[in-house]
Parts: C-alpha cells; sequence; structure tokens
C-alpha cells in the first residue's frame, strides 16, 4: 500500500510528512515546503518517511542531552547511513519493562499486545554527504534549532540554501556531483522513484520554473551556469539546430498568431529559422511575398499591402514610415522583403536614390566601426571604394 500511495502523491506533486506519534498529518506542496533554513525543501532529495513514534527533541534539549548521544554521525561517512537511534540507545537513559503493555505504547503509538510494532520509513537521500567531515560545525547550522522541536522529520534536513551558506566561497571549484548522484558520463542522475530532480530556485539562479523551457538565455550565458550539469549539448543542439522542434515550443495554431511576436520581436524569430528563406519561402508560397503570384500590388491602391507613402522619398508626418519600422525590428521586413528590394534605394550605386539608411554623424562613428569590424561583407553591400569608408578601411 504504502509504494503505490507515495507513488501516487509524488504524481500529484504534494509531499506528505506523517507523523503519528502526534497525530498529525501534515500536507506539504513540493514547490512550497521549507526545510530546516526556511528555504525550498525537495521531495525527491528527501523521499517520503513514516514515523511512528513519540519522540520530543525540545524535551532532551531541555536536559542538555547532546546530539551525538543518540546519533552516531561520528563515524558517518555516506548519506545511505542510517543514524536513527535504535532501541539500545534509548535504554541507556530509558528503562523499558517488556512485560508492561503501556511502556511500548509510550514511544510506539497505537501498540497492541500481539501484533506487530509499525516500523519507522526513512528512505535515503540521493545525496553524498559526510557527517564525519563536517563534525566541526554545530548541529544547529544544519538542522536548525530542534530545542523547539518535537518530532524532527525531513522537513529539519539541510537544503541546498543551507550548504552553499558555506560552501560557495570561491576557494575551491564547486561541481554539482560533488553532493549528487552521478550517471554513466558523469551528468547528475535526475530520475529516481520518488520522482524527477529538477532545480527550485536556489543562489545560483537555475531555478526551473513556468517558461524556462523557452526562457533560459540569461541562465544558460552566466558565468558558473550549471545546465552541463545535467543536460548533454546534445540536448541543446537537438532543439536549437535540429530540423524538428519540440511541439511545446510552438502552441497550437500558432501560424495564425506568430504575427505579434515576429512585430515584437520576442522570442527572437532568427534564433531557429532564417528570416531571408524560411520567413520569405513561407510567405511567398502563401501569396504575400513580392515575387511570384500574390494579391498583393504594390501600384494599385486597393492591393497595396503597405499604407500609401509607406516608402515616399519625401518626408513628413505621414511620409516614408517604412523607416521607424525598420530600426524597431527588421526582422518583420526580412521576411517578405531581401536585400535586393532595400538596395533599390539605399545604396550609392549610380542611378539610385541614394537613401542613407544611417542617422547625421554615423560615418567614423564608435557604432560604424563597430559594426564594420564584426562584419565588413555588410558595409560592402553599399560601399564599394575606400573613400566611402568613415572608417579606417586598411585594416
Amino acid at each position: 500500500m504504502w509504494p503505490a500511495w507515495r507513488s501516487l502523491v509524488n504524481r500529484l506533486g504534494v509531499a506528505l510528512v506523517i507523523v503519528l506519534g502526534l497525530g498529525l498529518l501534515v500536507s506539504i506542496r513540493a514547490d512550497d515546503a521549507d526545510g530546516a533554513d526556511g528555504t525550498a525543501w525537495s521531495p525527491v532529495v528527501y523521499p517520503l518517511q513514516r514515523l511512528p513514534l513519540v519522540f520530543s527533541h525540545a524535551a532532551h534539549a531541555r536536559r542538555g542531552t547532546p546530539c551525538e548521544a543518540c546519533h552516531a554521525t561520528k563515524d558517518s561517512r555516506s548519506a545511505v547511513d542510517d543514524l536513527l537511534p535504535t532501541e539500545a540507545a534509548c535504554r541507556v537513559c530509558h528503562p523499558i519493562d517488556r512485560a508492561t503493555t503501556t511502556t511500548c505504547a509510550k514511544c510506539h503509538p497505537g501498540y497492541q499486545p500481539g501484533t506487530p510494532i509499525a516500523r519507522v520509513y526513512l528512505a535515503p537521500p540521493p545525496l553524498k554527504f559526510s557527517h564525519a567531515a563536517h563534525q566541526q560545525a554545530p548541529c544547529a547550522r544544519c538542522h536548525g534549532d530542534l530545542a523547539k522541536v518535537e518530532l524532527a522529520t525531513t522537513k529539519h534536513l539541510p537544503t541546498m540554501t543551507t550548504c552553499l551558506a558555506c560552501h560557495q566561497d570561491g576557494a575551491t571549484e564547486r561541481r554539482c556531483v560533488d553532493c549528487h548522484l552521478a550517471k554513466l558520463g558523469g551528468l547528475i542522475e535526475t530520475r529516481f522513484p520518488q520522482g524527477e530532480l529538477v532545480p527550485h530556485q536556489t543562489g545560483l539562479g537555475d531555478g526551473h520554473g513556468p517558461g524556462f523551457a523557452t526562457g533560459h538565455r540569461q541562465e544558460a550565458m552566466a558565468v558558473g551556469s550549471t545546465c552541463a550539469a545535467c543536460h548533454d549539448r546534445s540536448e541543446c543542439v537537438a532543439c536549437h539546430q535540429g530540423v524538428t522542434k519540440p511541439l511545446e515550443f510552438h502552441a497550437g495554431n500558432y501560424l495564425l498568431l506568430h504575427a505579434t511576436e515576429a512585430r515584437r520581436g520576442t522570442p527572437d524569430c532568427s534564433a531557429c529559422h532564417r528570416a531571408e528563406s524560411f520567413c520569405v519561402g513561407c510567405h511567398e508560397r502563401s501569396g504575400l511575398g513580392t515575387r511570384g503570384d500574390t494579391r498583393w500590388n504594390s501600384v494599385e491602391p486597393e492591393r497595396r499591402f503597405h499604407p500609401a507613402s509607406w516608402a515616399a522619398k519625401s518626408f513628413g508626418a505621414m511620409q516614408n514610415t517604412h523607416a521607424r519600422e525598420a530600426k524597431r525590428n527588421v526582422a518583420t521586413c526580412a521576411s517578405c522583403h531581401r536585400e535586393e528590394d532595400c538596395l533599390t534605394c539605399h545604396t550609392a550605386t549610380i542611378g539610385a536614390l541614394n537613401a542613407s539608411p544611417h542617422g547625421a554623424g554615423w560615418r567614423g562613428s564608435a557604432r560604424c566601426n563597430a559594426l564594420d569590424r564584426g562584419n565588413r561583407r555588410m558595409c560592402l553591400r553599399c560601399h564599394v571604394t575606400r573613400d566611402e569608408f568613415g572608417c579606417d578601411w586598411s585594416k
């Protein structure tokens, strides 16, 4: 029953901490449960537990009982070690009379003679951790103030934020697999029976919240990003350069809705599509292009795609309005037009309109030099002699 119930709970994204000794049933959402330091606690890192016990950490702390008296952490070098005290550890201070059933019921609620005692269930976390290496740190630094707690649960175990408080000093390189289990190839193991390990918002800034699959550019470009700890480079290539894009990237019926985002420039269509081939090809097949069969005609007023004076030779409040749109997002222009269309006016060729696409003071400016250094081929589309350049063309 318990494994099936745990599977159901994980699918609903809810972690249950059952403390039978207190008669409490606490429901905790996986994304807002708090750990010992008040930050997000993961039911994947710390699987569900079953503690059919009556115990008070606060009462033992008031007596001055040290943690090491019950938990054998001194020699523990693995997270799979069972550090819960056994009956033998309890008998040192608490004599147990097995002939009296009330004695058993003091620690095991609901105990009845002749029935098996409910066992403690505490699955080991999928982590690498050594208590022996942390003996110098006080227990409260990782587990919180247990002097105010009755029965401690997995909620009183440290979260990643707790660990980063000490292990992010920059003195040594920190790798995710130093603490998390790794699979063949060195990547983090993310799939476990209790669920899938997904980063929450932490000090590393890599929280996989809503929209992260399509909006992770800043996180991926950040210095010290941890993407490669879980993801192989092939996953990036399959999406960014693959022939078939993930179906969840664009919503259904996106073809009829993409014009708004294309004009806005968010997301950047050119990150996946080549505007002068992909967009133009589709638009021309749909009869929206400037070449081939189309229902648009710039000469006949009733068949114009753009309003009158869109690309007029004169300038005014309602004249030549395409310049403003081109500066705002030239990708929308490239979805129908090719460079040749622009060069009918924006070129220094004899007989052309000789309309400069640059503003006043452009020649020789920092921006002019920067574009020239980045891609001179673009400049050479219009400027063909040394005298036409305002920058150092000799280099």
